[in-house]
């Protein structure tokens, strides 16, 4: 999340049946909606690829949107903490020694060149931007993949700038890979590794 690198937004982020996606009593999109809705909170390693840079992230959320950002790629040991309440980011580049600097969360200095900002970056925020572009263009299933030893259903849904390929986690229904092409030609991927849902956070974690 720190300038240049490409951030799981989280921009970022974004389900194979024998229907279409929008076909059925409820449709994957929805389903991963109404899945991230009931959660309470999740971590996950976010593994991302764009624009020839690598990025790894251990990324912690809590409802009502707290949010932890521990860097491992690059700029390994900063973190980043995002407080809903206050509106407010603390950085802390060396970890938790030494100095901090408090921030709004779109400021350039933790914004990636996609405008990816912390405060949007979780999961329910990749969700609402999917099911954006299935509104507006279409949704079509695509061949499943297996990933952490889980075959997990895929679809693909094209908007009007933008494609999302995404495959999602066959009993948590959360996305776990998201492949975001741009009409311009580029391309992200980001992997949402060790996902786990609702565990026992102690709310220490979101003090930076």
């Amino acid at each position: 999340m720190i300038r240049r690198v490409a951030t799981p937004l989280l921009a970022w982020i974004c389900l194979v049946v024998a229907v279409p996606a929008w076909g059925g009593d409820i449709s994957l999109l929805s389903e991963m909606g109404a899945k991230f809705n009931a959660l309470t909170n999740y971590t996950t390693l976010l593994d991302s690829e764009g624009e020839g840079e690598r990025s790894k992230i251990l990324y912690t959320y809590k409802k009502p949107g707290f949010i932890r950002m521990d860097f491992i790629q690059p700029h390994k040991g900063s973190l980043l903490v995002f407080n809903p309440i206050t509106n407010k980011a603390t950085l802390r580049p060396f970890g938790q020694w030494f100095f901090a600097f408090d921030l709004d969360p779109g400021n350039r200095l933790i914004t990636d060149a996609k405008g990816h900002t912390v405060d949007q970056s979780d999961i329910g925020a990749l969700i609402r931007a999917i099911q954006e572009s299935g509104r507006e263009g279409s949704v079509s299933s695509l061949p499943p993949e297996t990933l952490e030893n889980l075959v997990c259903p895929g679809i693909r849904v094209e908007g009007g700038k933008t494609t999302y390929l995404v495959w999602i986690h066959p009993k948590l229904r959360l996305p776990v890979k998201v492949v975001k092409l741009f009409g311009s030609g580029e391309k992200e991927v980001v992997f949402l590794r060790n996902l786990v849902v609702d565990t026992f956070l102690d709310d220490t974690l979101f003090t930076p």
